[in-house]
């Protein structure tokens, strides 16, 4: 595997996405749990796997647009709402 595929990059670039991800992450897991959802209540309600939730509140996931409709929607938020103190 080529080291740019790696999680945890060290190019600025790459910093960037990857901090960005992480508030988005954060975002959605204080949503949740604002609501008292666990990850596998809100993984239903979604219709997101368990493990993808999960990857997506650690920032690991980049999360493509459809994904993040899909969670605005279980969440009953905007995009918006989910991205912008990302």
């Amino acid at each position: 595997m080529h080291k740019w595929y790696a999680y945890k990059q060290t190019t600025r670039k790459l910093q960037l996405v990857q901090d960005v991800q992480r508030v988005v992450g954060a975002k959605i897991r204080q949503l949740r749990l604002q609501k008292k959802w666990s990850q596998d209540v809100f993984a239903d309600i979604s219709g997101i796997h368990r493990a993808q939730v999960g990857a997506m509140e650690r920032g690991e996931m980049n999360m493509t647009l459809k994904t993040l409709k899909t969670v605005a929607d279980a969440l009953k938020v905007r995009i918006r709402d989910l991205v912008e103190d990302a």
